[in-house]
This record gives structure tokens, C-alpha cells and sequence, in this order.
């Protein structure tokens, strides 16, 4: 004789039903935040005066496609890595900036670029990037 239930009730839990609910959610907060007009004080810095101060633009290097550097893009002096490093110690320290621009050429070799990254890195000096064609 078989006493168990016959009808068992089946416990499953849809997703679908929660996935209704946070959208619901989501979209009641974001109505929400943009109703809000309240803003957080902030205390920004004032200053005494008028002028702002202009930093000093960085030196420029190019690299040309032929992997040579220079420094005046209407100058026809190009220099090698030998050539170029005591030029650019003494421009760097009369600059008396510590920030480097270096646009190389897109058909110029990596190792050319990468070691003014390596002498400039060696230096303290703060290399950045530029893309010329």
C-alpha cells in the first residue's frame, strides 16, 4: 500500500519574473536621479590673481623616416642618436623643463624612437608621444 502523496508540488523559481523586477528598478532610479536638482557644495580653490600663468611648451624631437632626429622640422639638420644626445642634454637643461615631445615619422623604425624614450627615461626627463606622417 502506497501512502505517499501523489500530487508533489514542484518548487522552481523564474528568472524572468526577477529580470522584470530590477529593470523596473533600474528604470525608476534613473527618472529618479534625473528629477533630482540637488547639488553637493564644493569648495573650489580661489586665487588672488587675474592671469593664469602659461606653462612653457615642451621641447620637440623628431624622428624622420630615414631614422634621423631633429629638432626644427624646416631645418635640414639631421642628427644621429650620437650626435643628437649631448645637443638635447644641453637644450633639455637651457629648457629647464623635464617634459620631451617626440613625434616620429609612421615609417620610422621603433628602435630609433624607443631609444630616445630609453635616454630620456634614463634622464627623468617625461617623454610623450606624438603621431606625424
Amino acid at each position: 500500500m502506497d501512502l505517499g502523496r501523489r500530487n508533489k508540488v514542484k518548487v522552481e523559481a523564474s528568472m524572468a519574473s526577477m529580470t522584470d523586477l530590477i529593470f523596473l528598478m533600474l528604470i525608476f532610479f534613473i527618472i529618479l536621479s534625473t528629477m533630482s536638482n540637488e547639488t553637493l557644495p564644493v569648495d573650489l580653490p580661489s586665487s588672488d590673481s587675474a592671469t593664469t600663468s602659461q606653462s612653457n611648451p615642451p621641447l620637440e624631437i623628431g624622428v624622420t623616416a630615414d631614422n634621423h632626429y631633429f629638432f626644427d622640422p624646416n631645418a635640414p639638420e639631421n642628427y644621429t642618436f650620437e650626435e643628437v644626445v649631448p645637443i638635447l642634454e644641453s637644450k633639455m637643461q637651457q629648457s629647464g623643463q623635464d617634459g620631451l615631445k617626440i613625434s616620429g615619422d609612421k615609417t620610422a623604425n621603433y628602435e630609433t624612437i624607443f631609444s630616445i624614450i630609453a635616454l630620456a627615461k634614463q634622464r627623468g626627463w617625461k617623454p610623450v608621444l606624438s603621431y606625424r606622417n
